[in-house]
């Protein structure tokens, strides 16, 4: 099997931009999940800043998406069906209308897939997601997709946290986070949504808490 055309190492970190959220969302029973989740958009909702997801900030997105929660409907919702080597989640916006589908393997030499109906307004074409791994260090915990031909890389090798990194400019530039949350079945994603479309954020965050051996660490 040909290794991944784009690899991390290829893309070194940008440290003087720092990531500044535009976006969050709780991911609700988001994180190894065999039915259905619940994503609640937070954005203008919270007093609290992001602050490194500080205990402060992580405990009002809790409360807030506890409120939203007995209100009424989440923002988007994914559902699932699927085999022992491979599962297929679906999400859906608060109305129910299907906005993708997660292909997600658990085969570690395997690629996952979100794939968008035609026509949709969050990515003209399907997303793939690939293991790239750096020498030595666990592949499962870094993945790799491209969206309109710029590469974006997932590293969850630094544990409890996952980076998204967008490449500009021949350099990697953090443009999301996720922290696991709540005894491990829910996250919080942190988005600088002028950088890229929430539902592929969200989509490809989703297969990272779902793929392979997901956030054991």
């Amino acid at each position: 099997m040909m290794p991944y055309p784009f690899h991390p190492e290829d893309f070194p970190i940008n440290k003087k931009v720092v990531l500044e959220p535009t976006q969050t969302f709780f991911l609700k029973g988001a994180i190894h999940f065999k039915t259905n989740a619940q994503i609640y958009d937070l954005t203008g909702r919270l007093r609290q800043p992001w602050n490194d997801f500080s205990h402060a900030f992580l405990d009002e997105t809790d409360s807030v998406a506890q409120k939203l929660k007995e209100g009424g409907s989440p923002t988007y919702e994914i559902s699932s069906c699927g085999n022992m080597m491979r599962t297929v989640k679906t999400m859906t916006d608060g109305q129910g209308n299907k906005l993708c589908d997660l292909n997600i393997t658990f085969v570690s030499f395997d690629s996952s897939m979100v794939k968008f109906p035609p026509g949709s307004e969050h990515s003209r074409h399907h997303i793939e997601i690939c293991p790239v791994g750096e020498s030595g260090n666990d592949e499962a915990k870094h993945e790799a997709f491209v969206k309109n031909s710029i590469p974006y890389f997932w590293d969850m090798t630094g544990g409890r946290v996952g980076i998204l990194y967008k490449c500009l400019n021949q350099k990697r530039v953090e443009i999301a986070r996720v922290a696991g949350f709540g005894f491990d079945k829910d996250a919080v994603l942190v988005l600088n949504g002028d950088e890229l479309d929430d539902v592929v954020a969200l989509s490809t965050c989703i297969i990272l808490l779902n793929g392979r051996d997901a956030m054991d660490a």
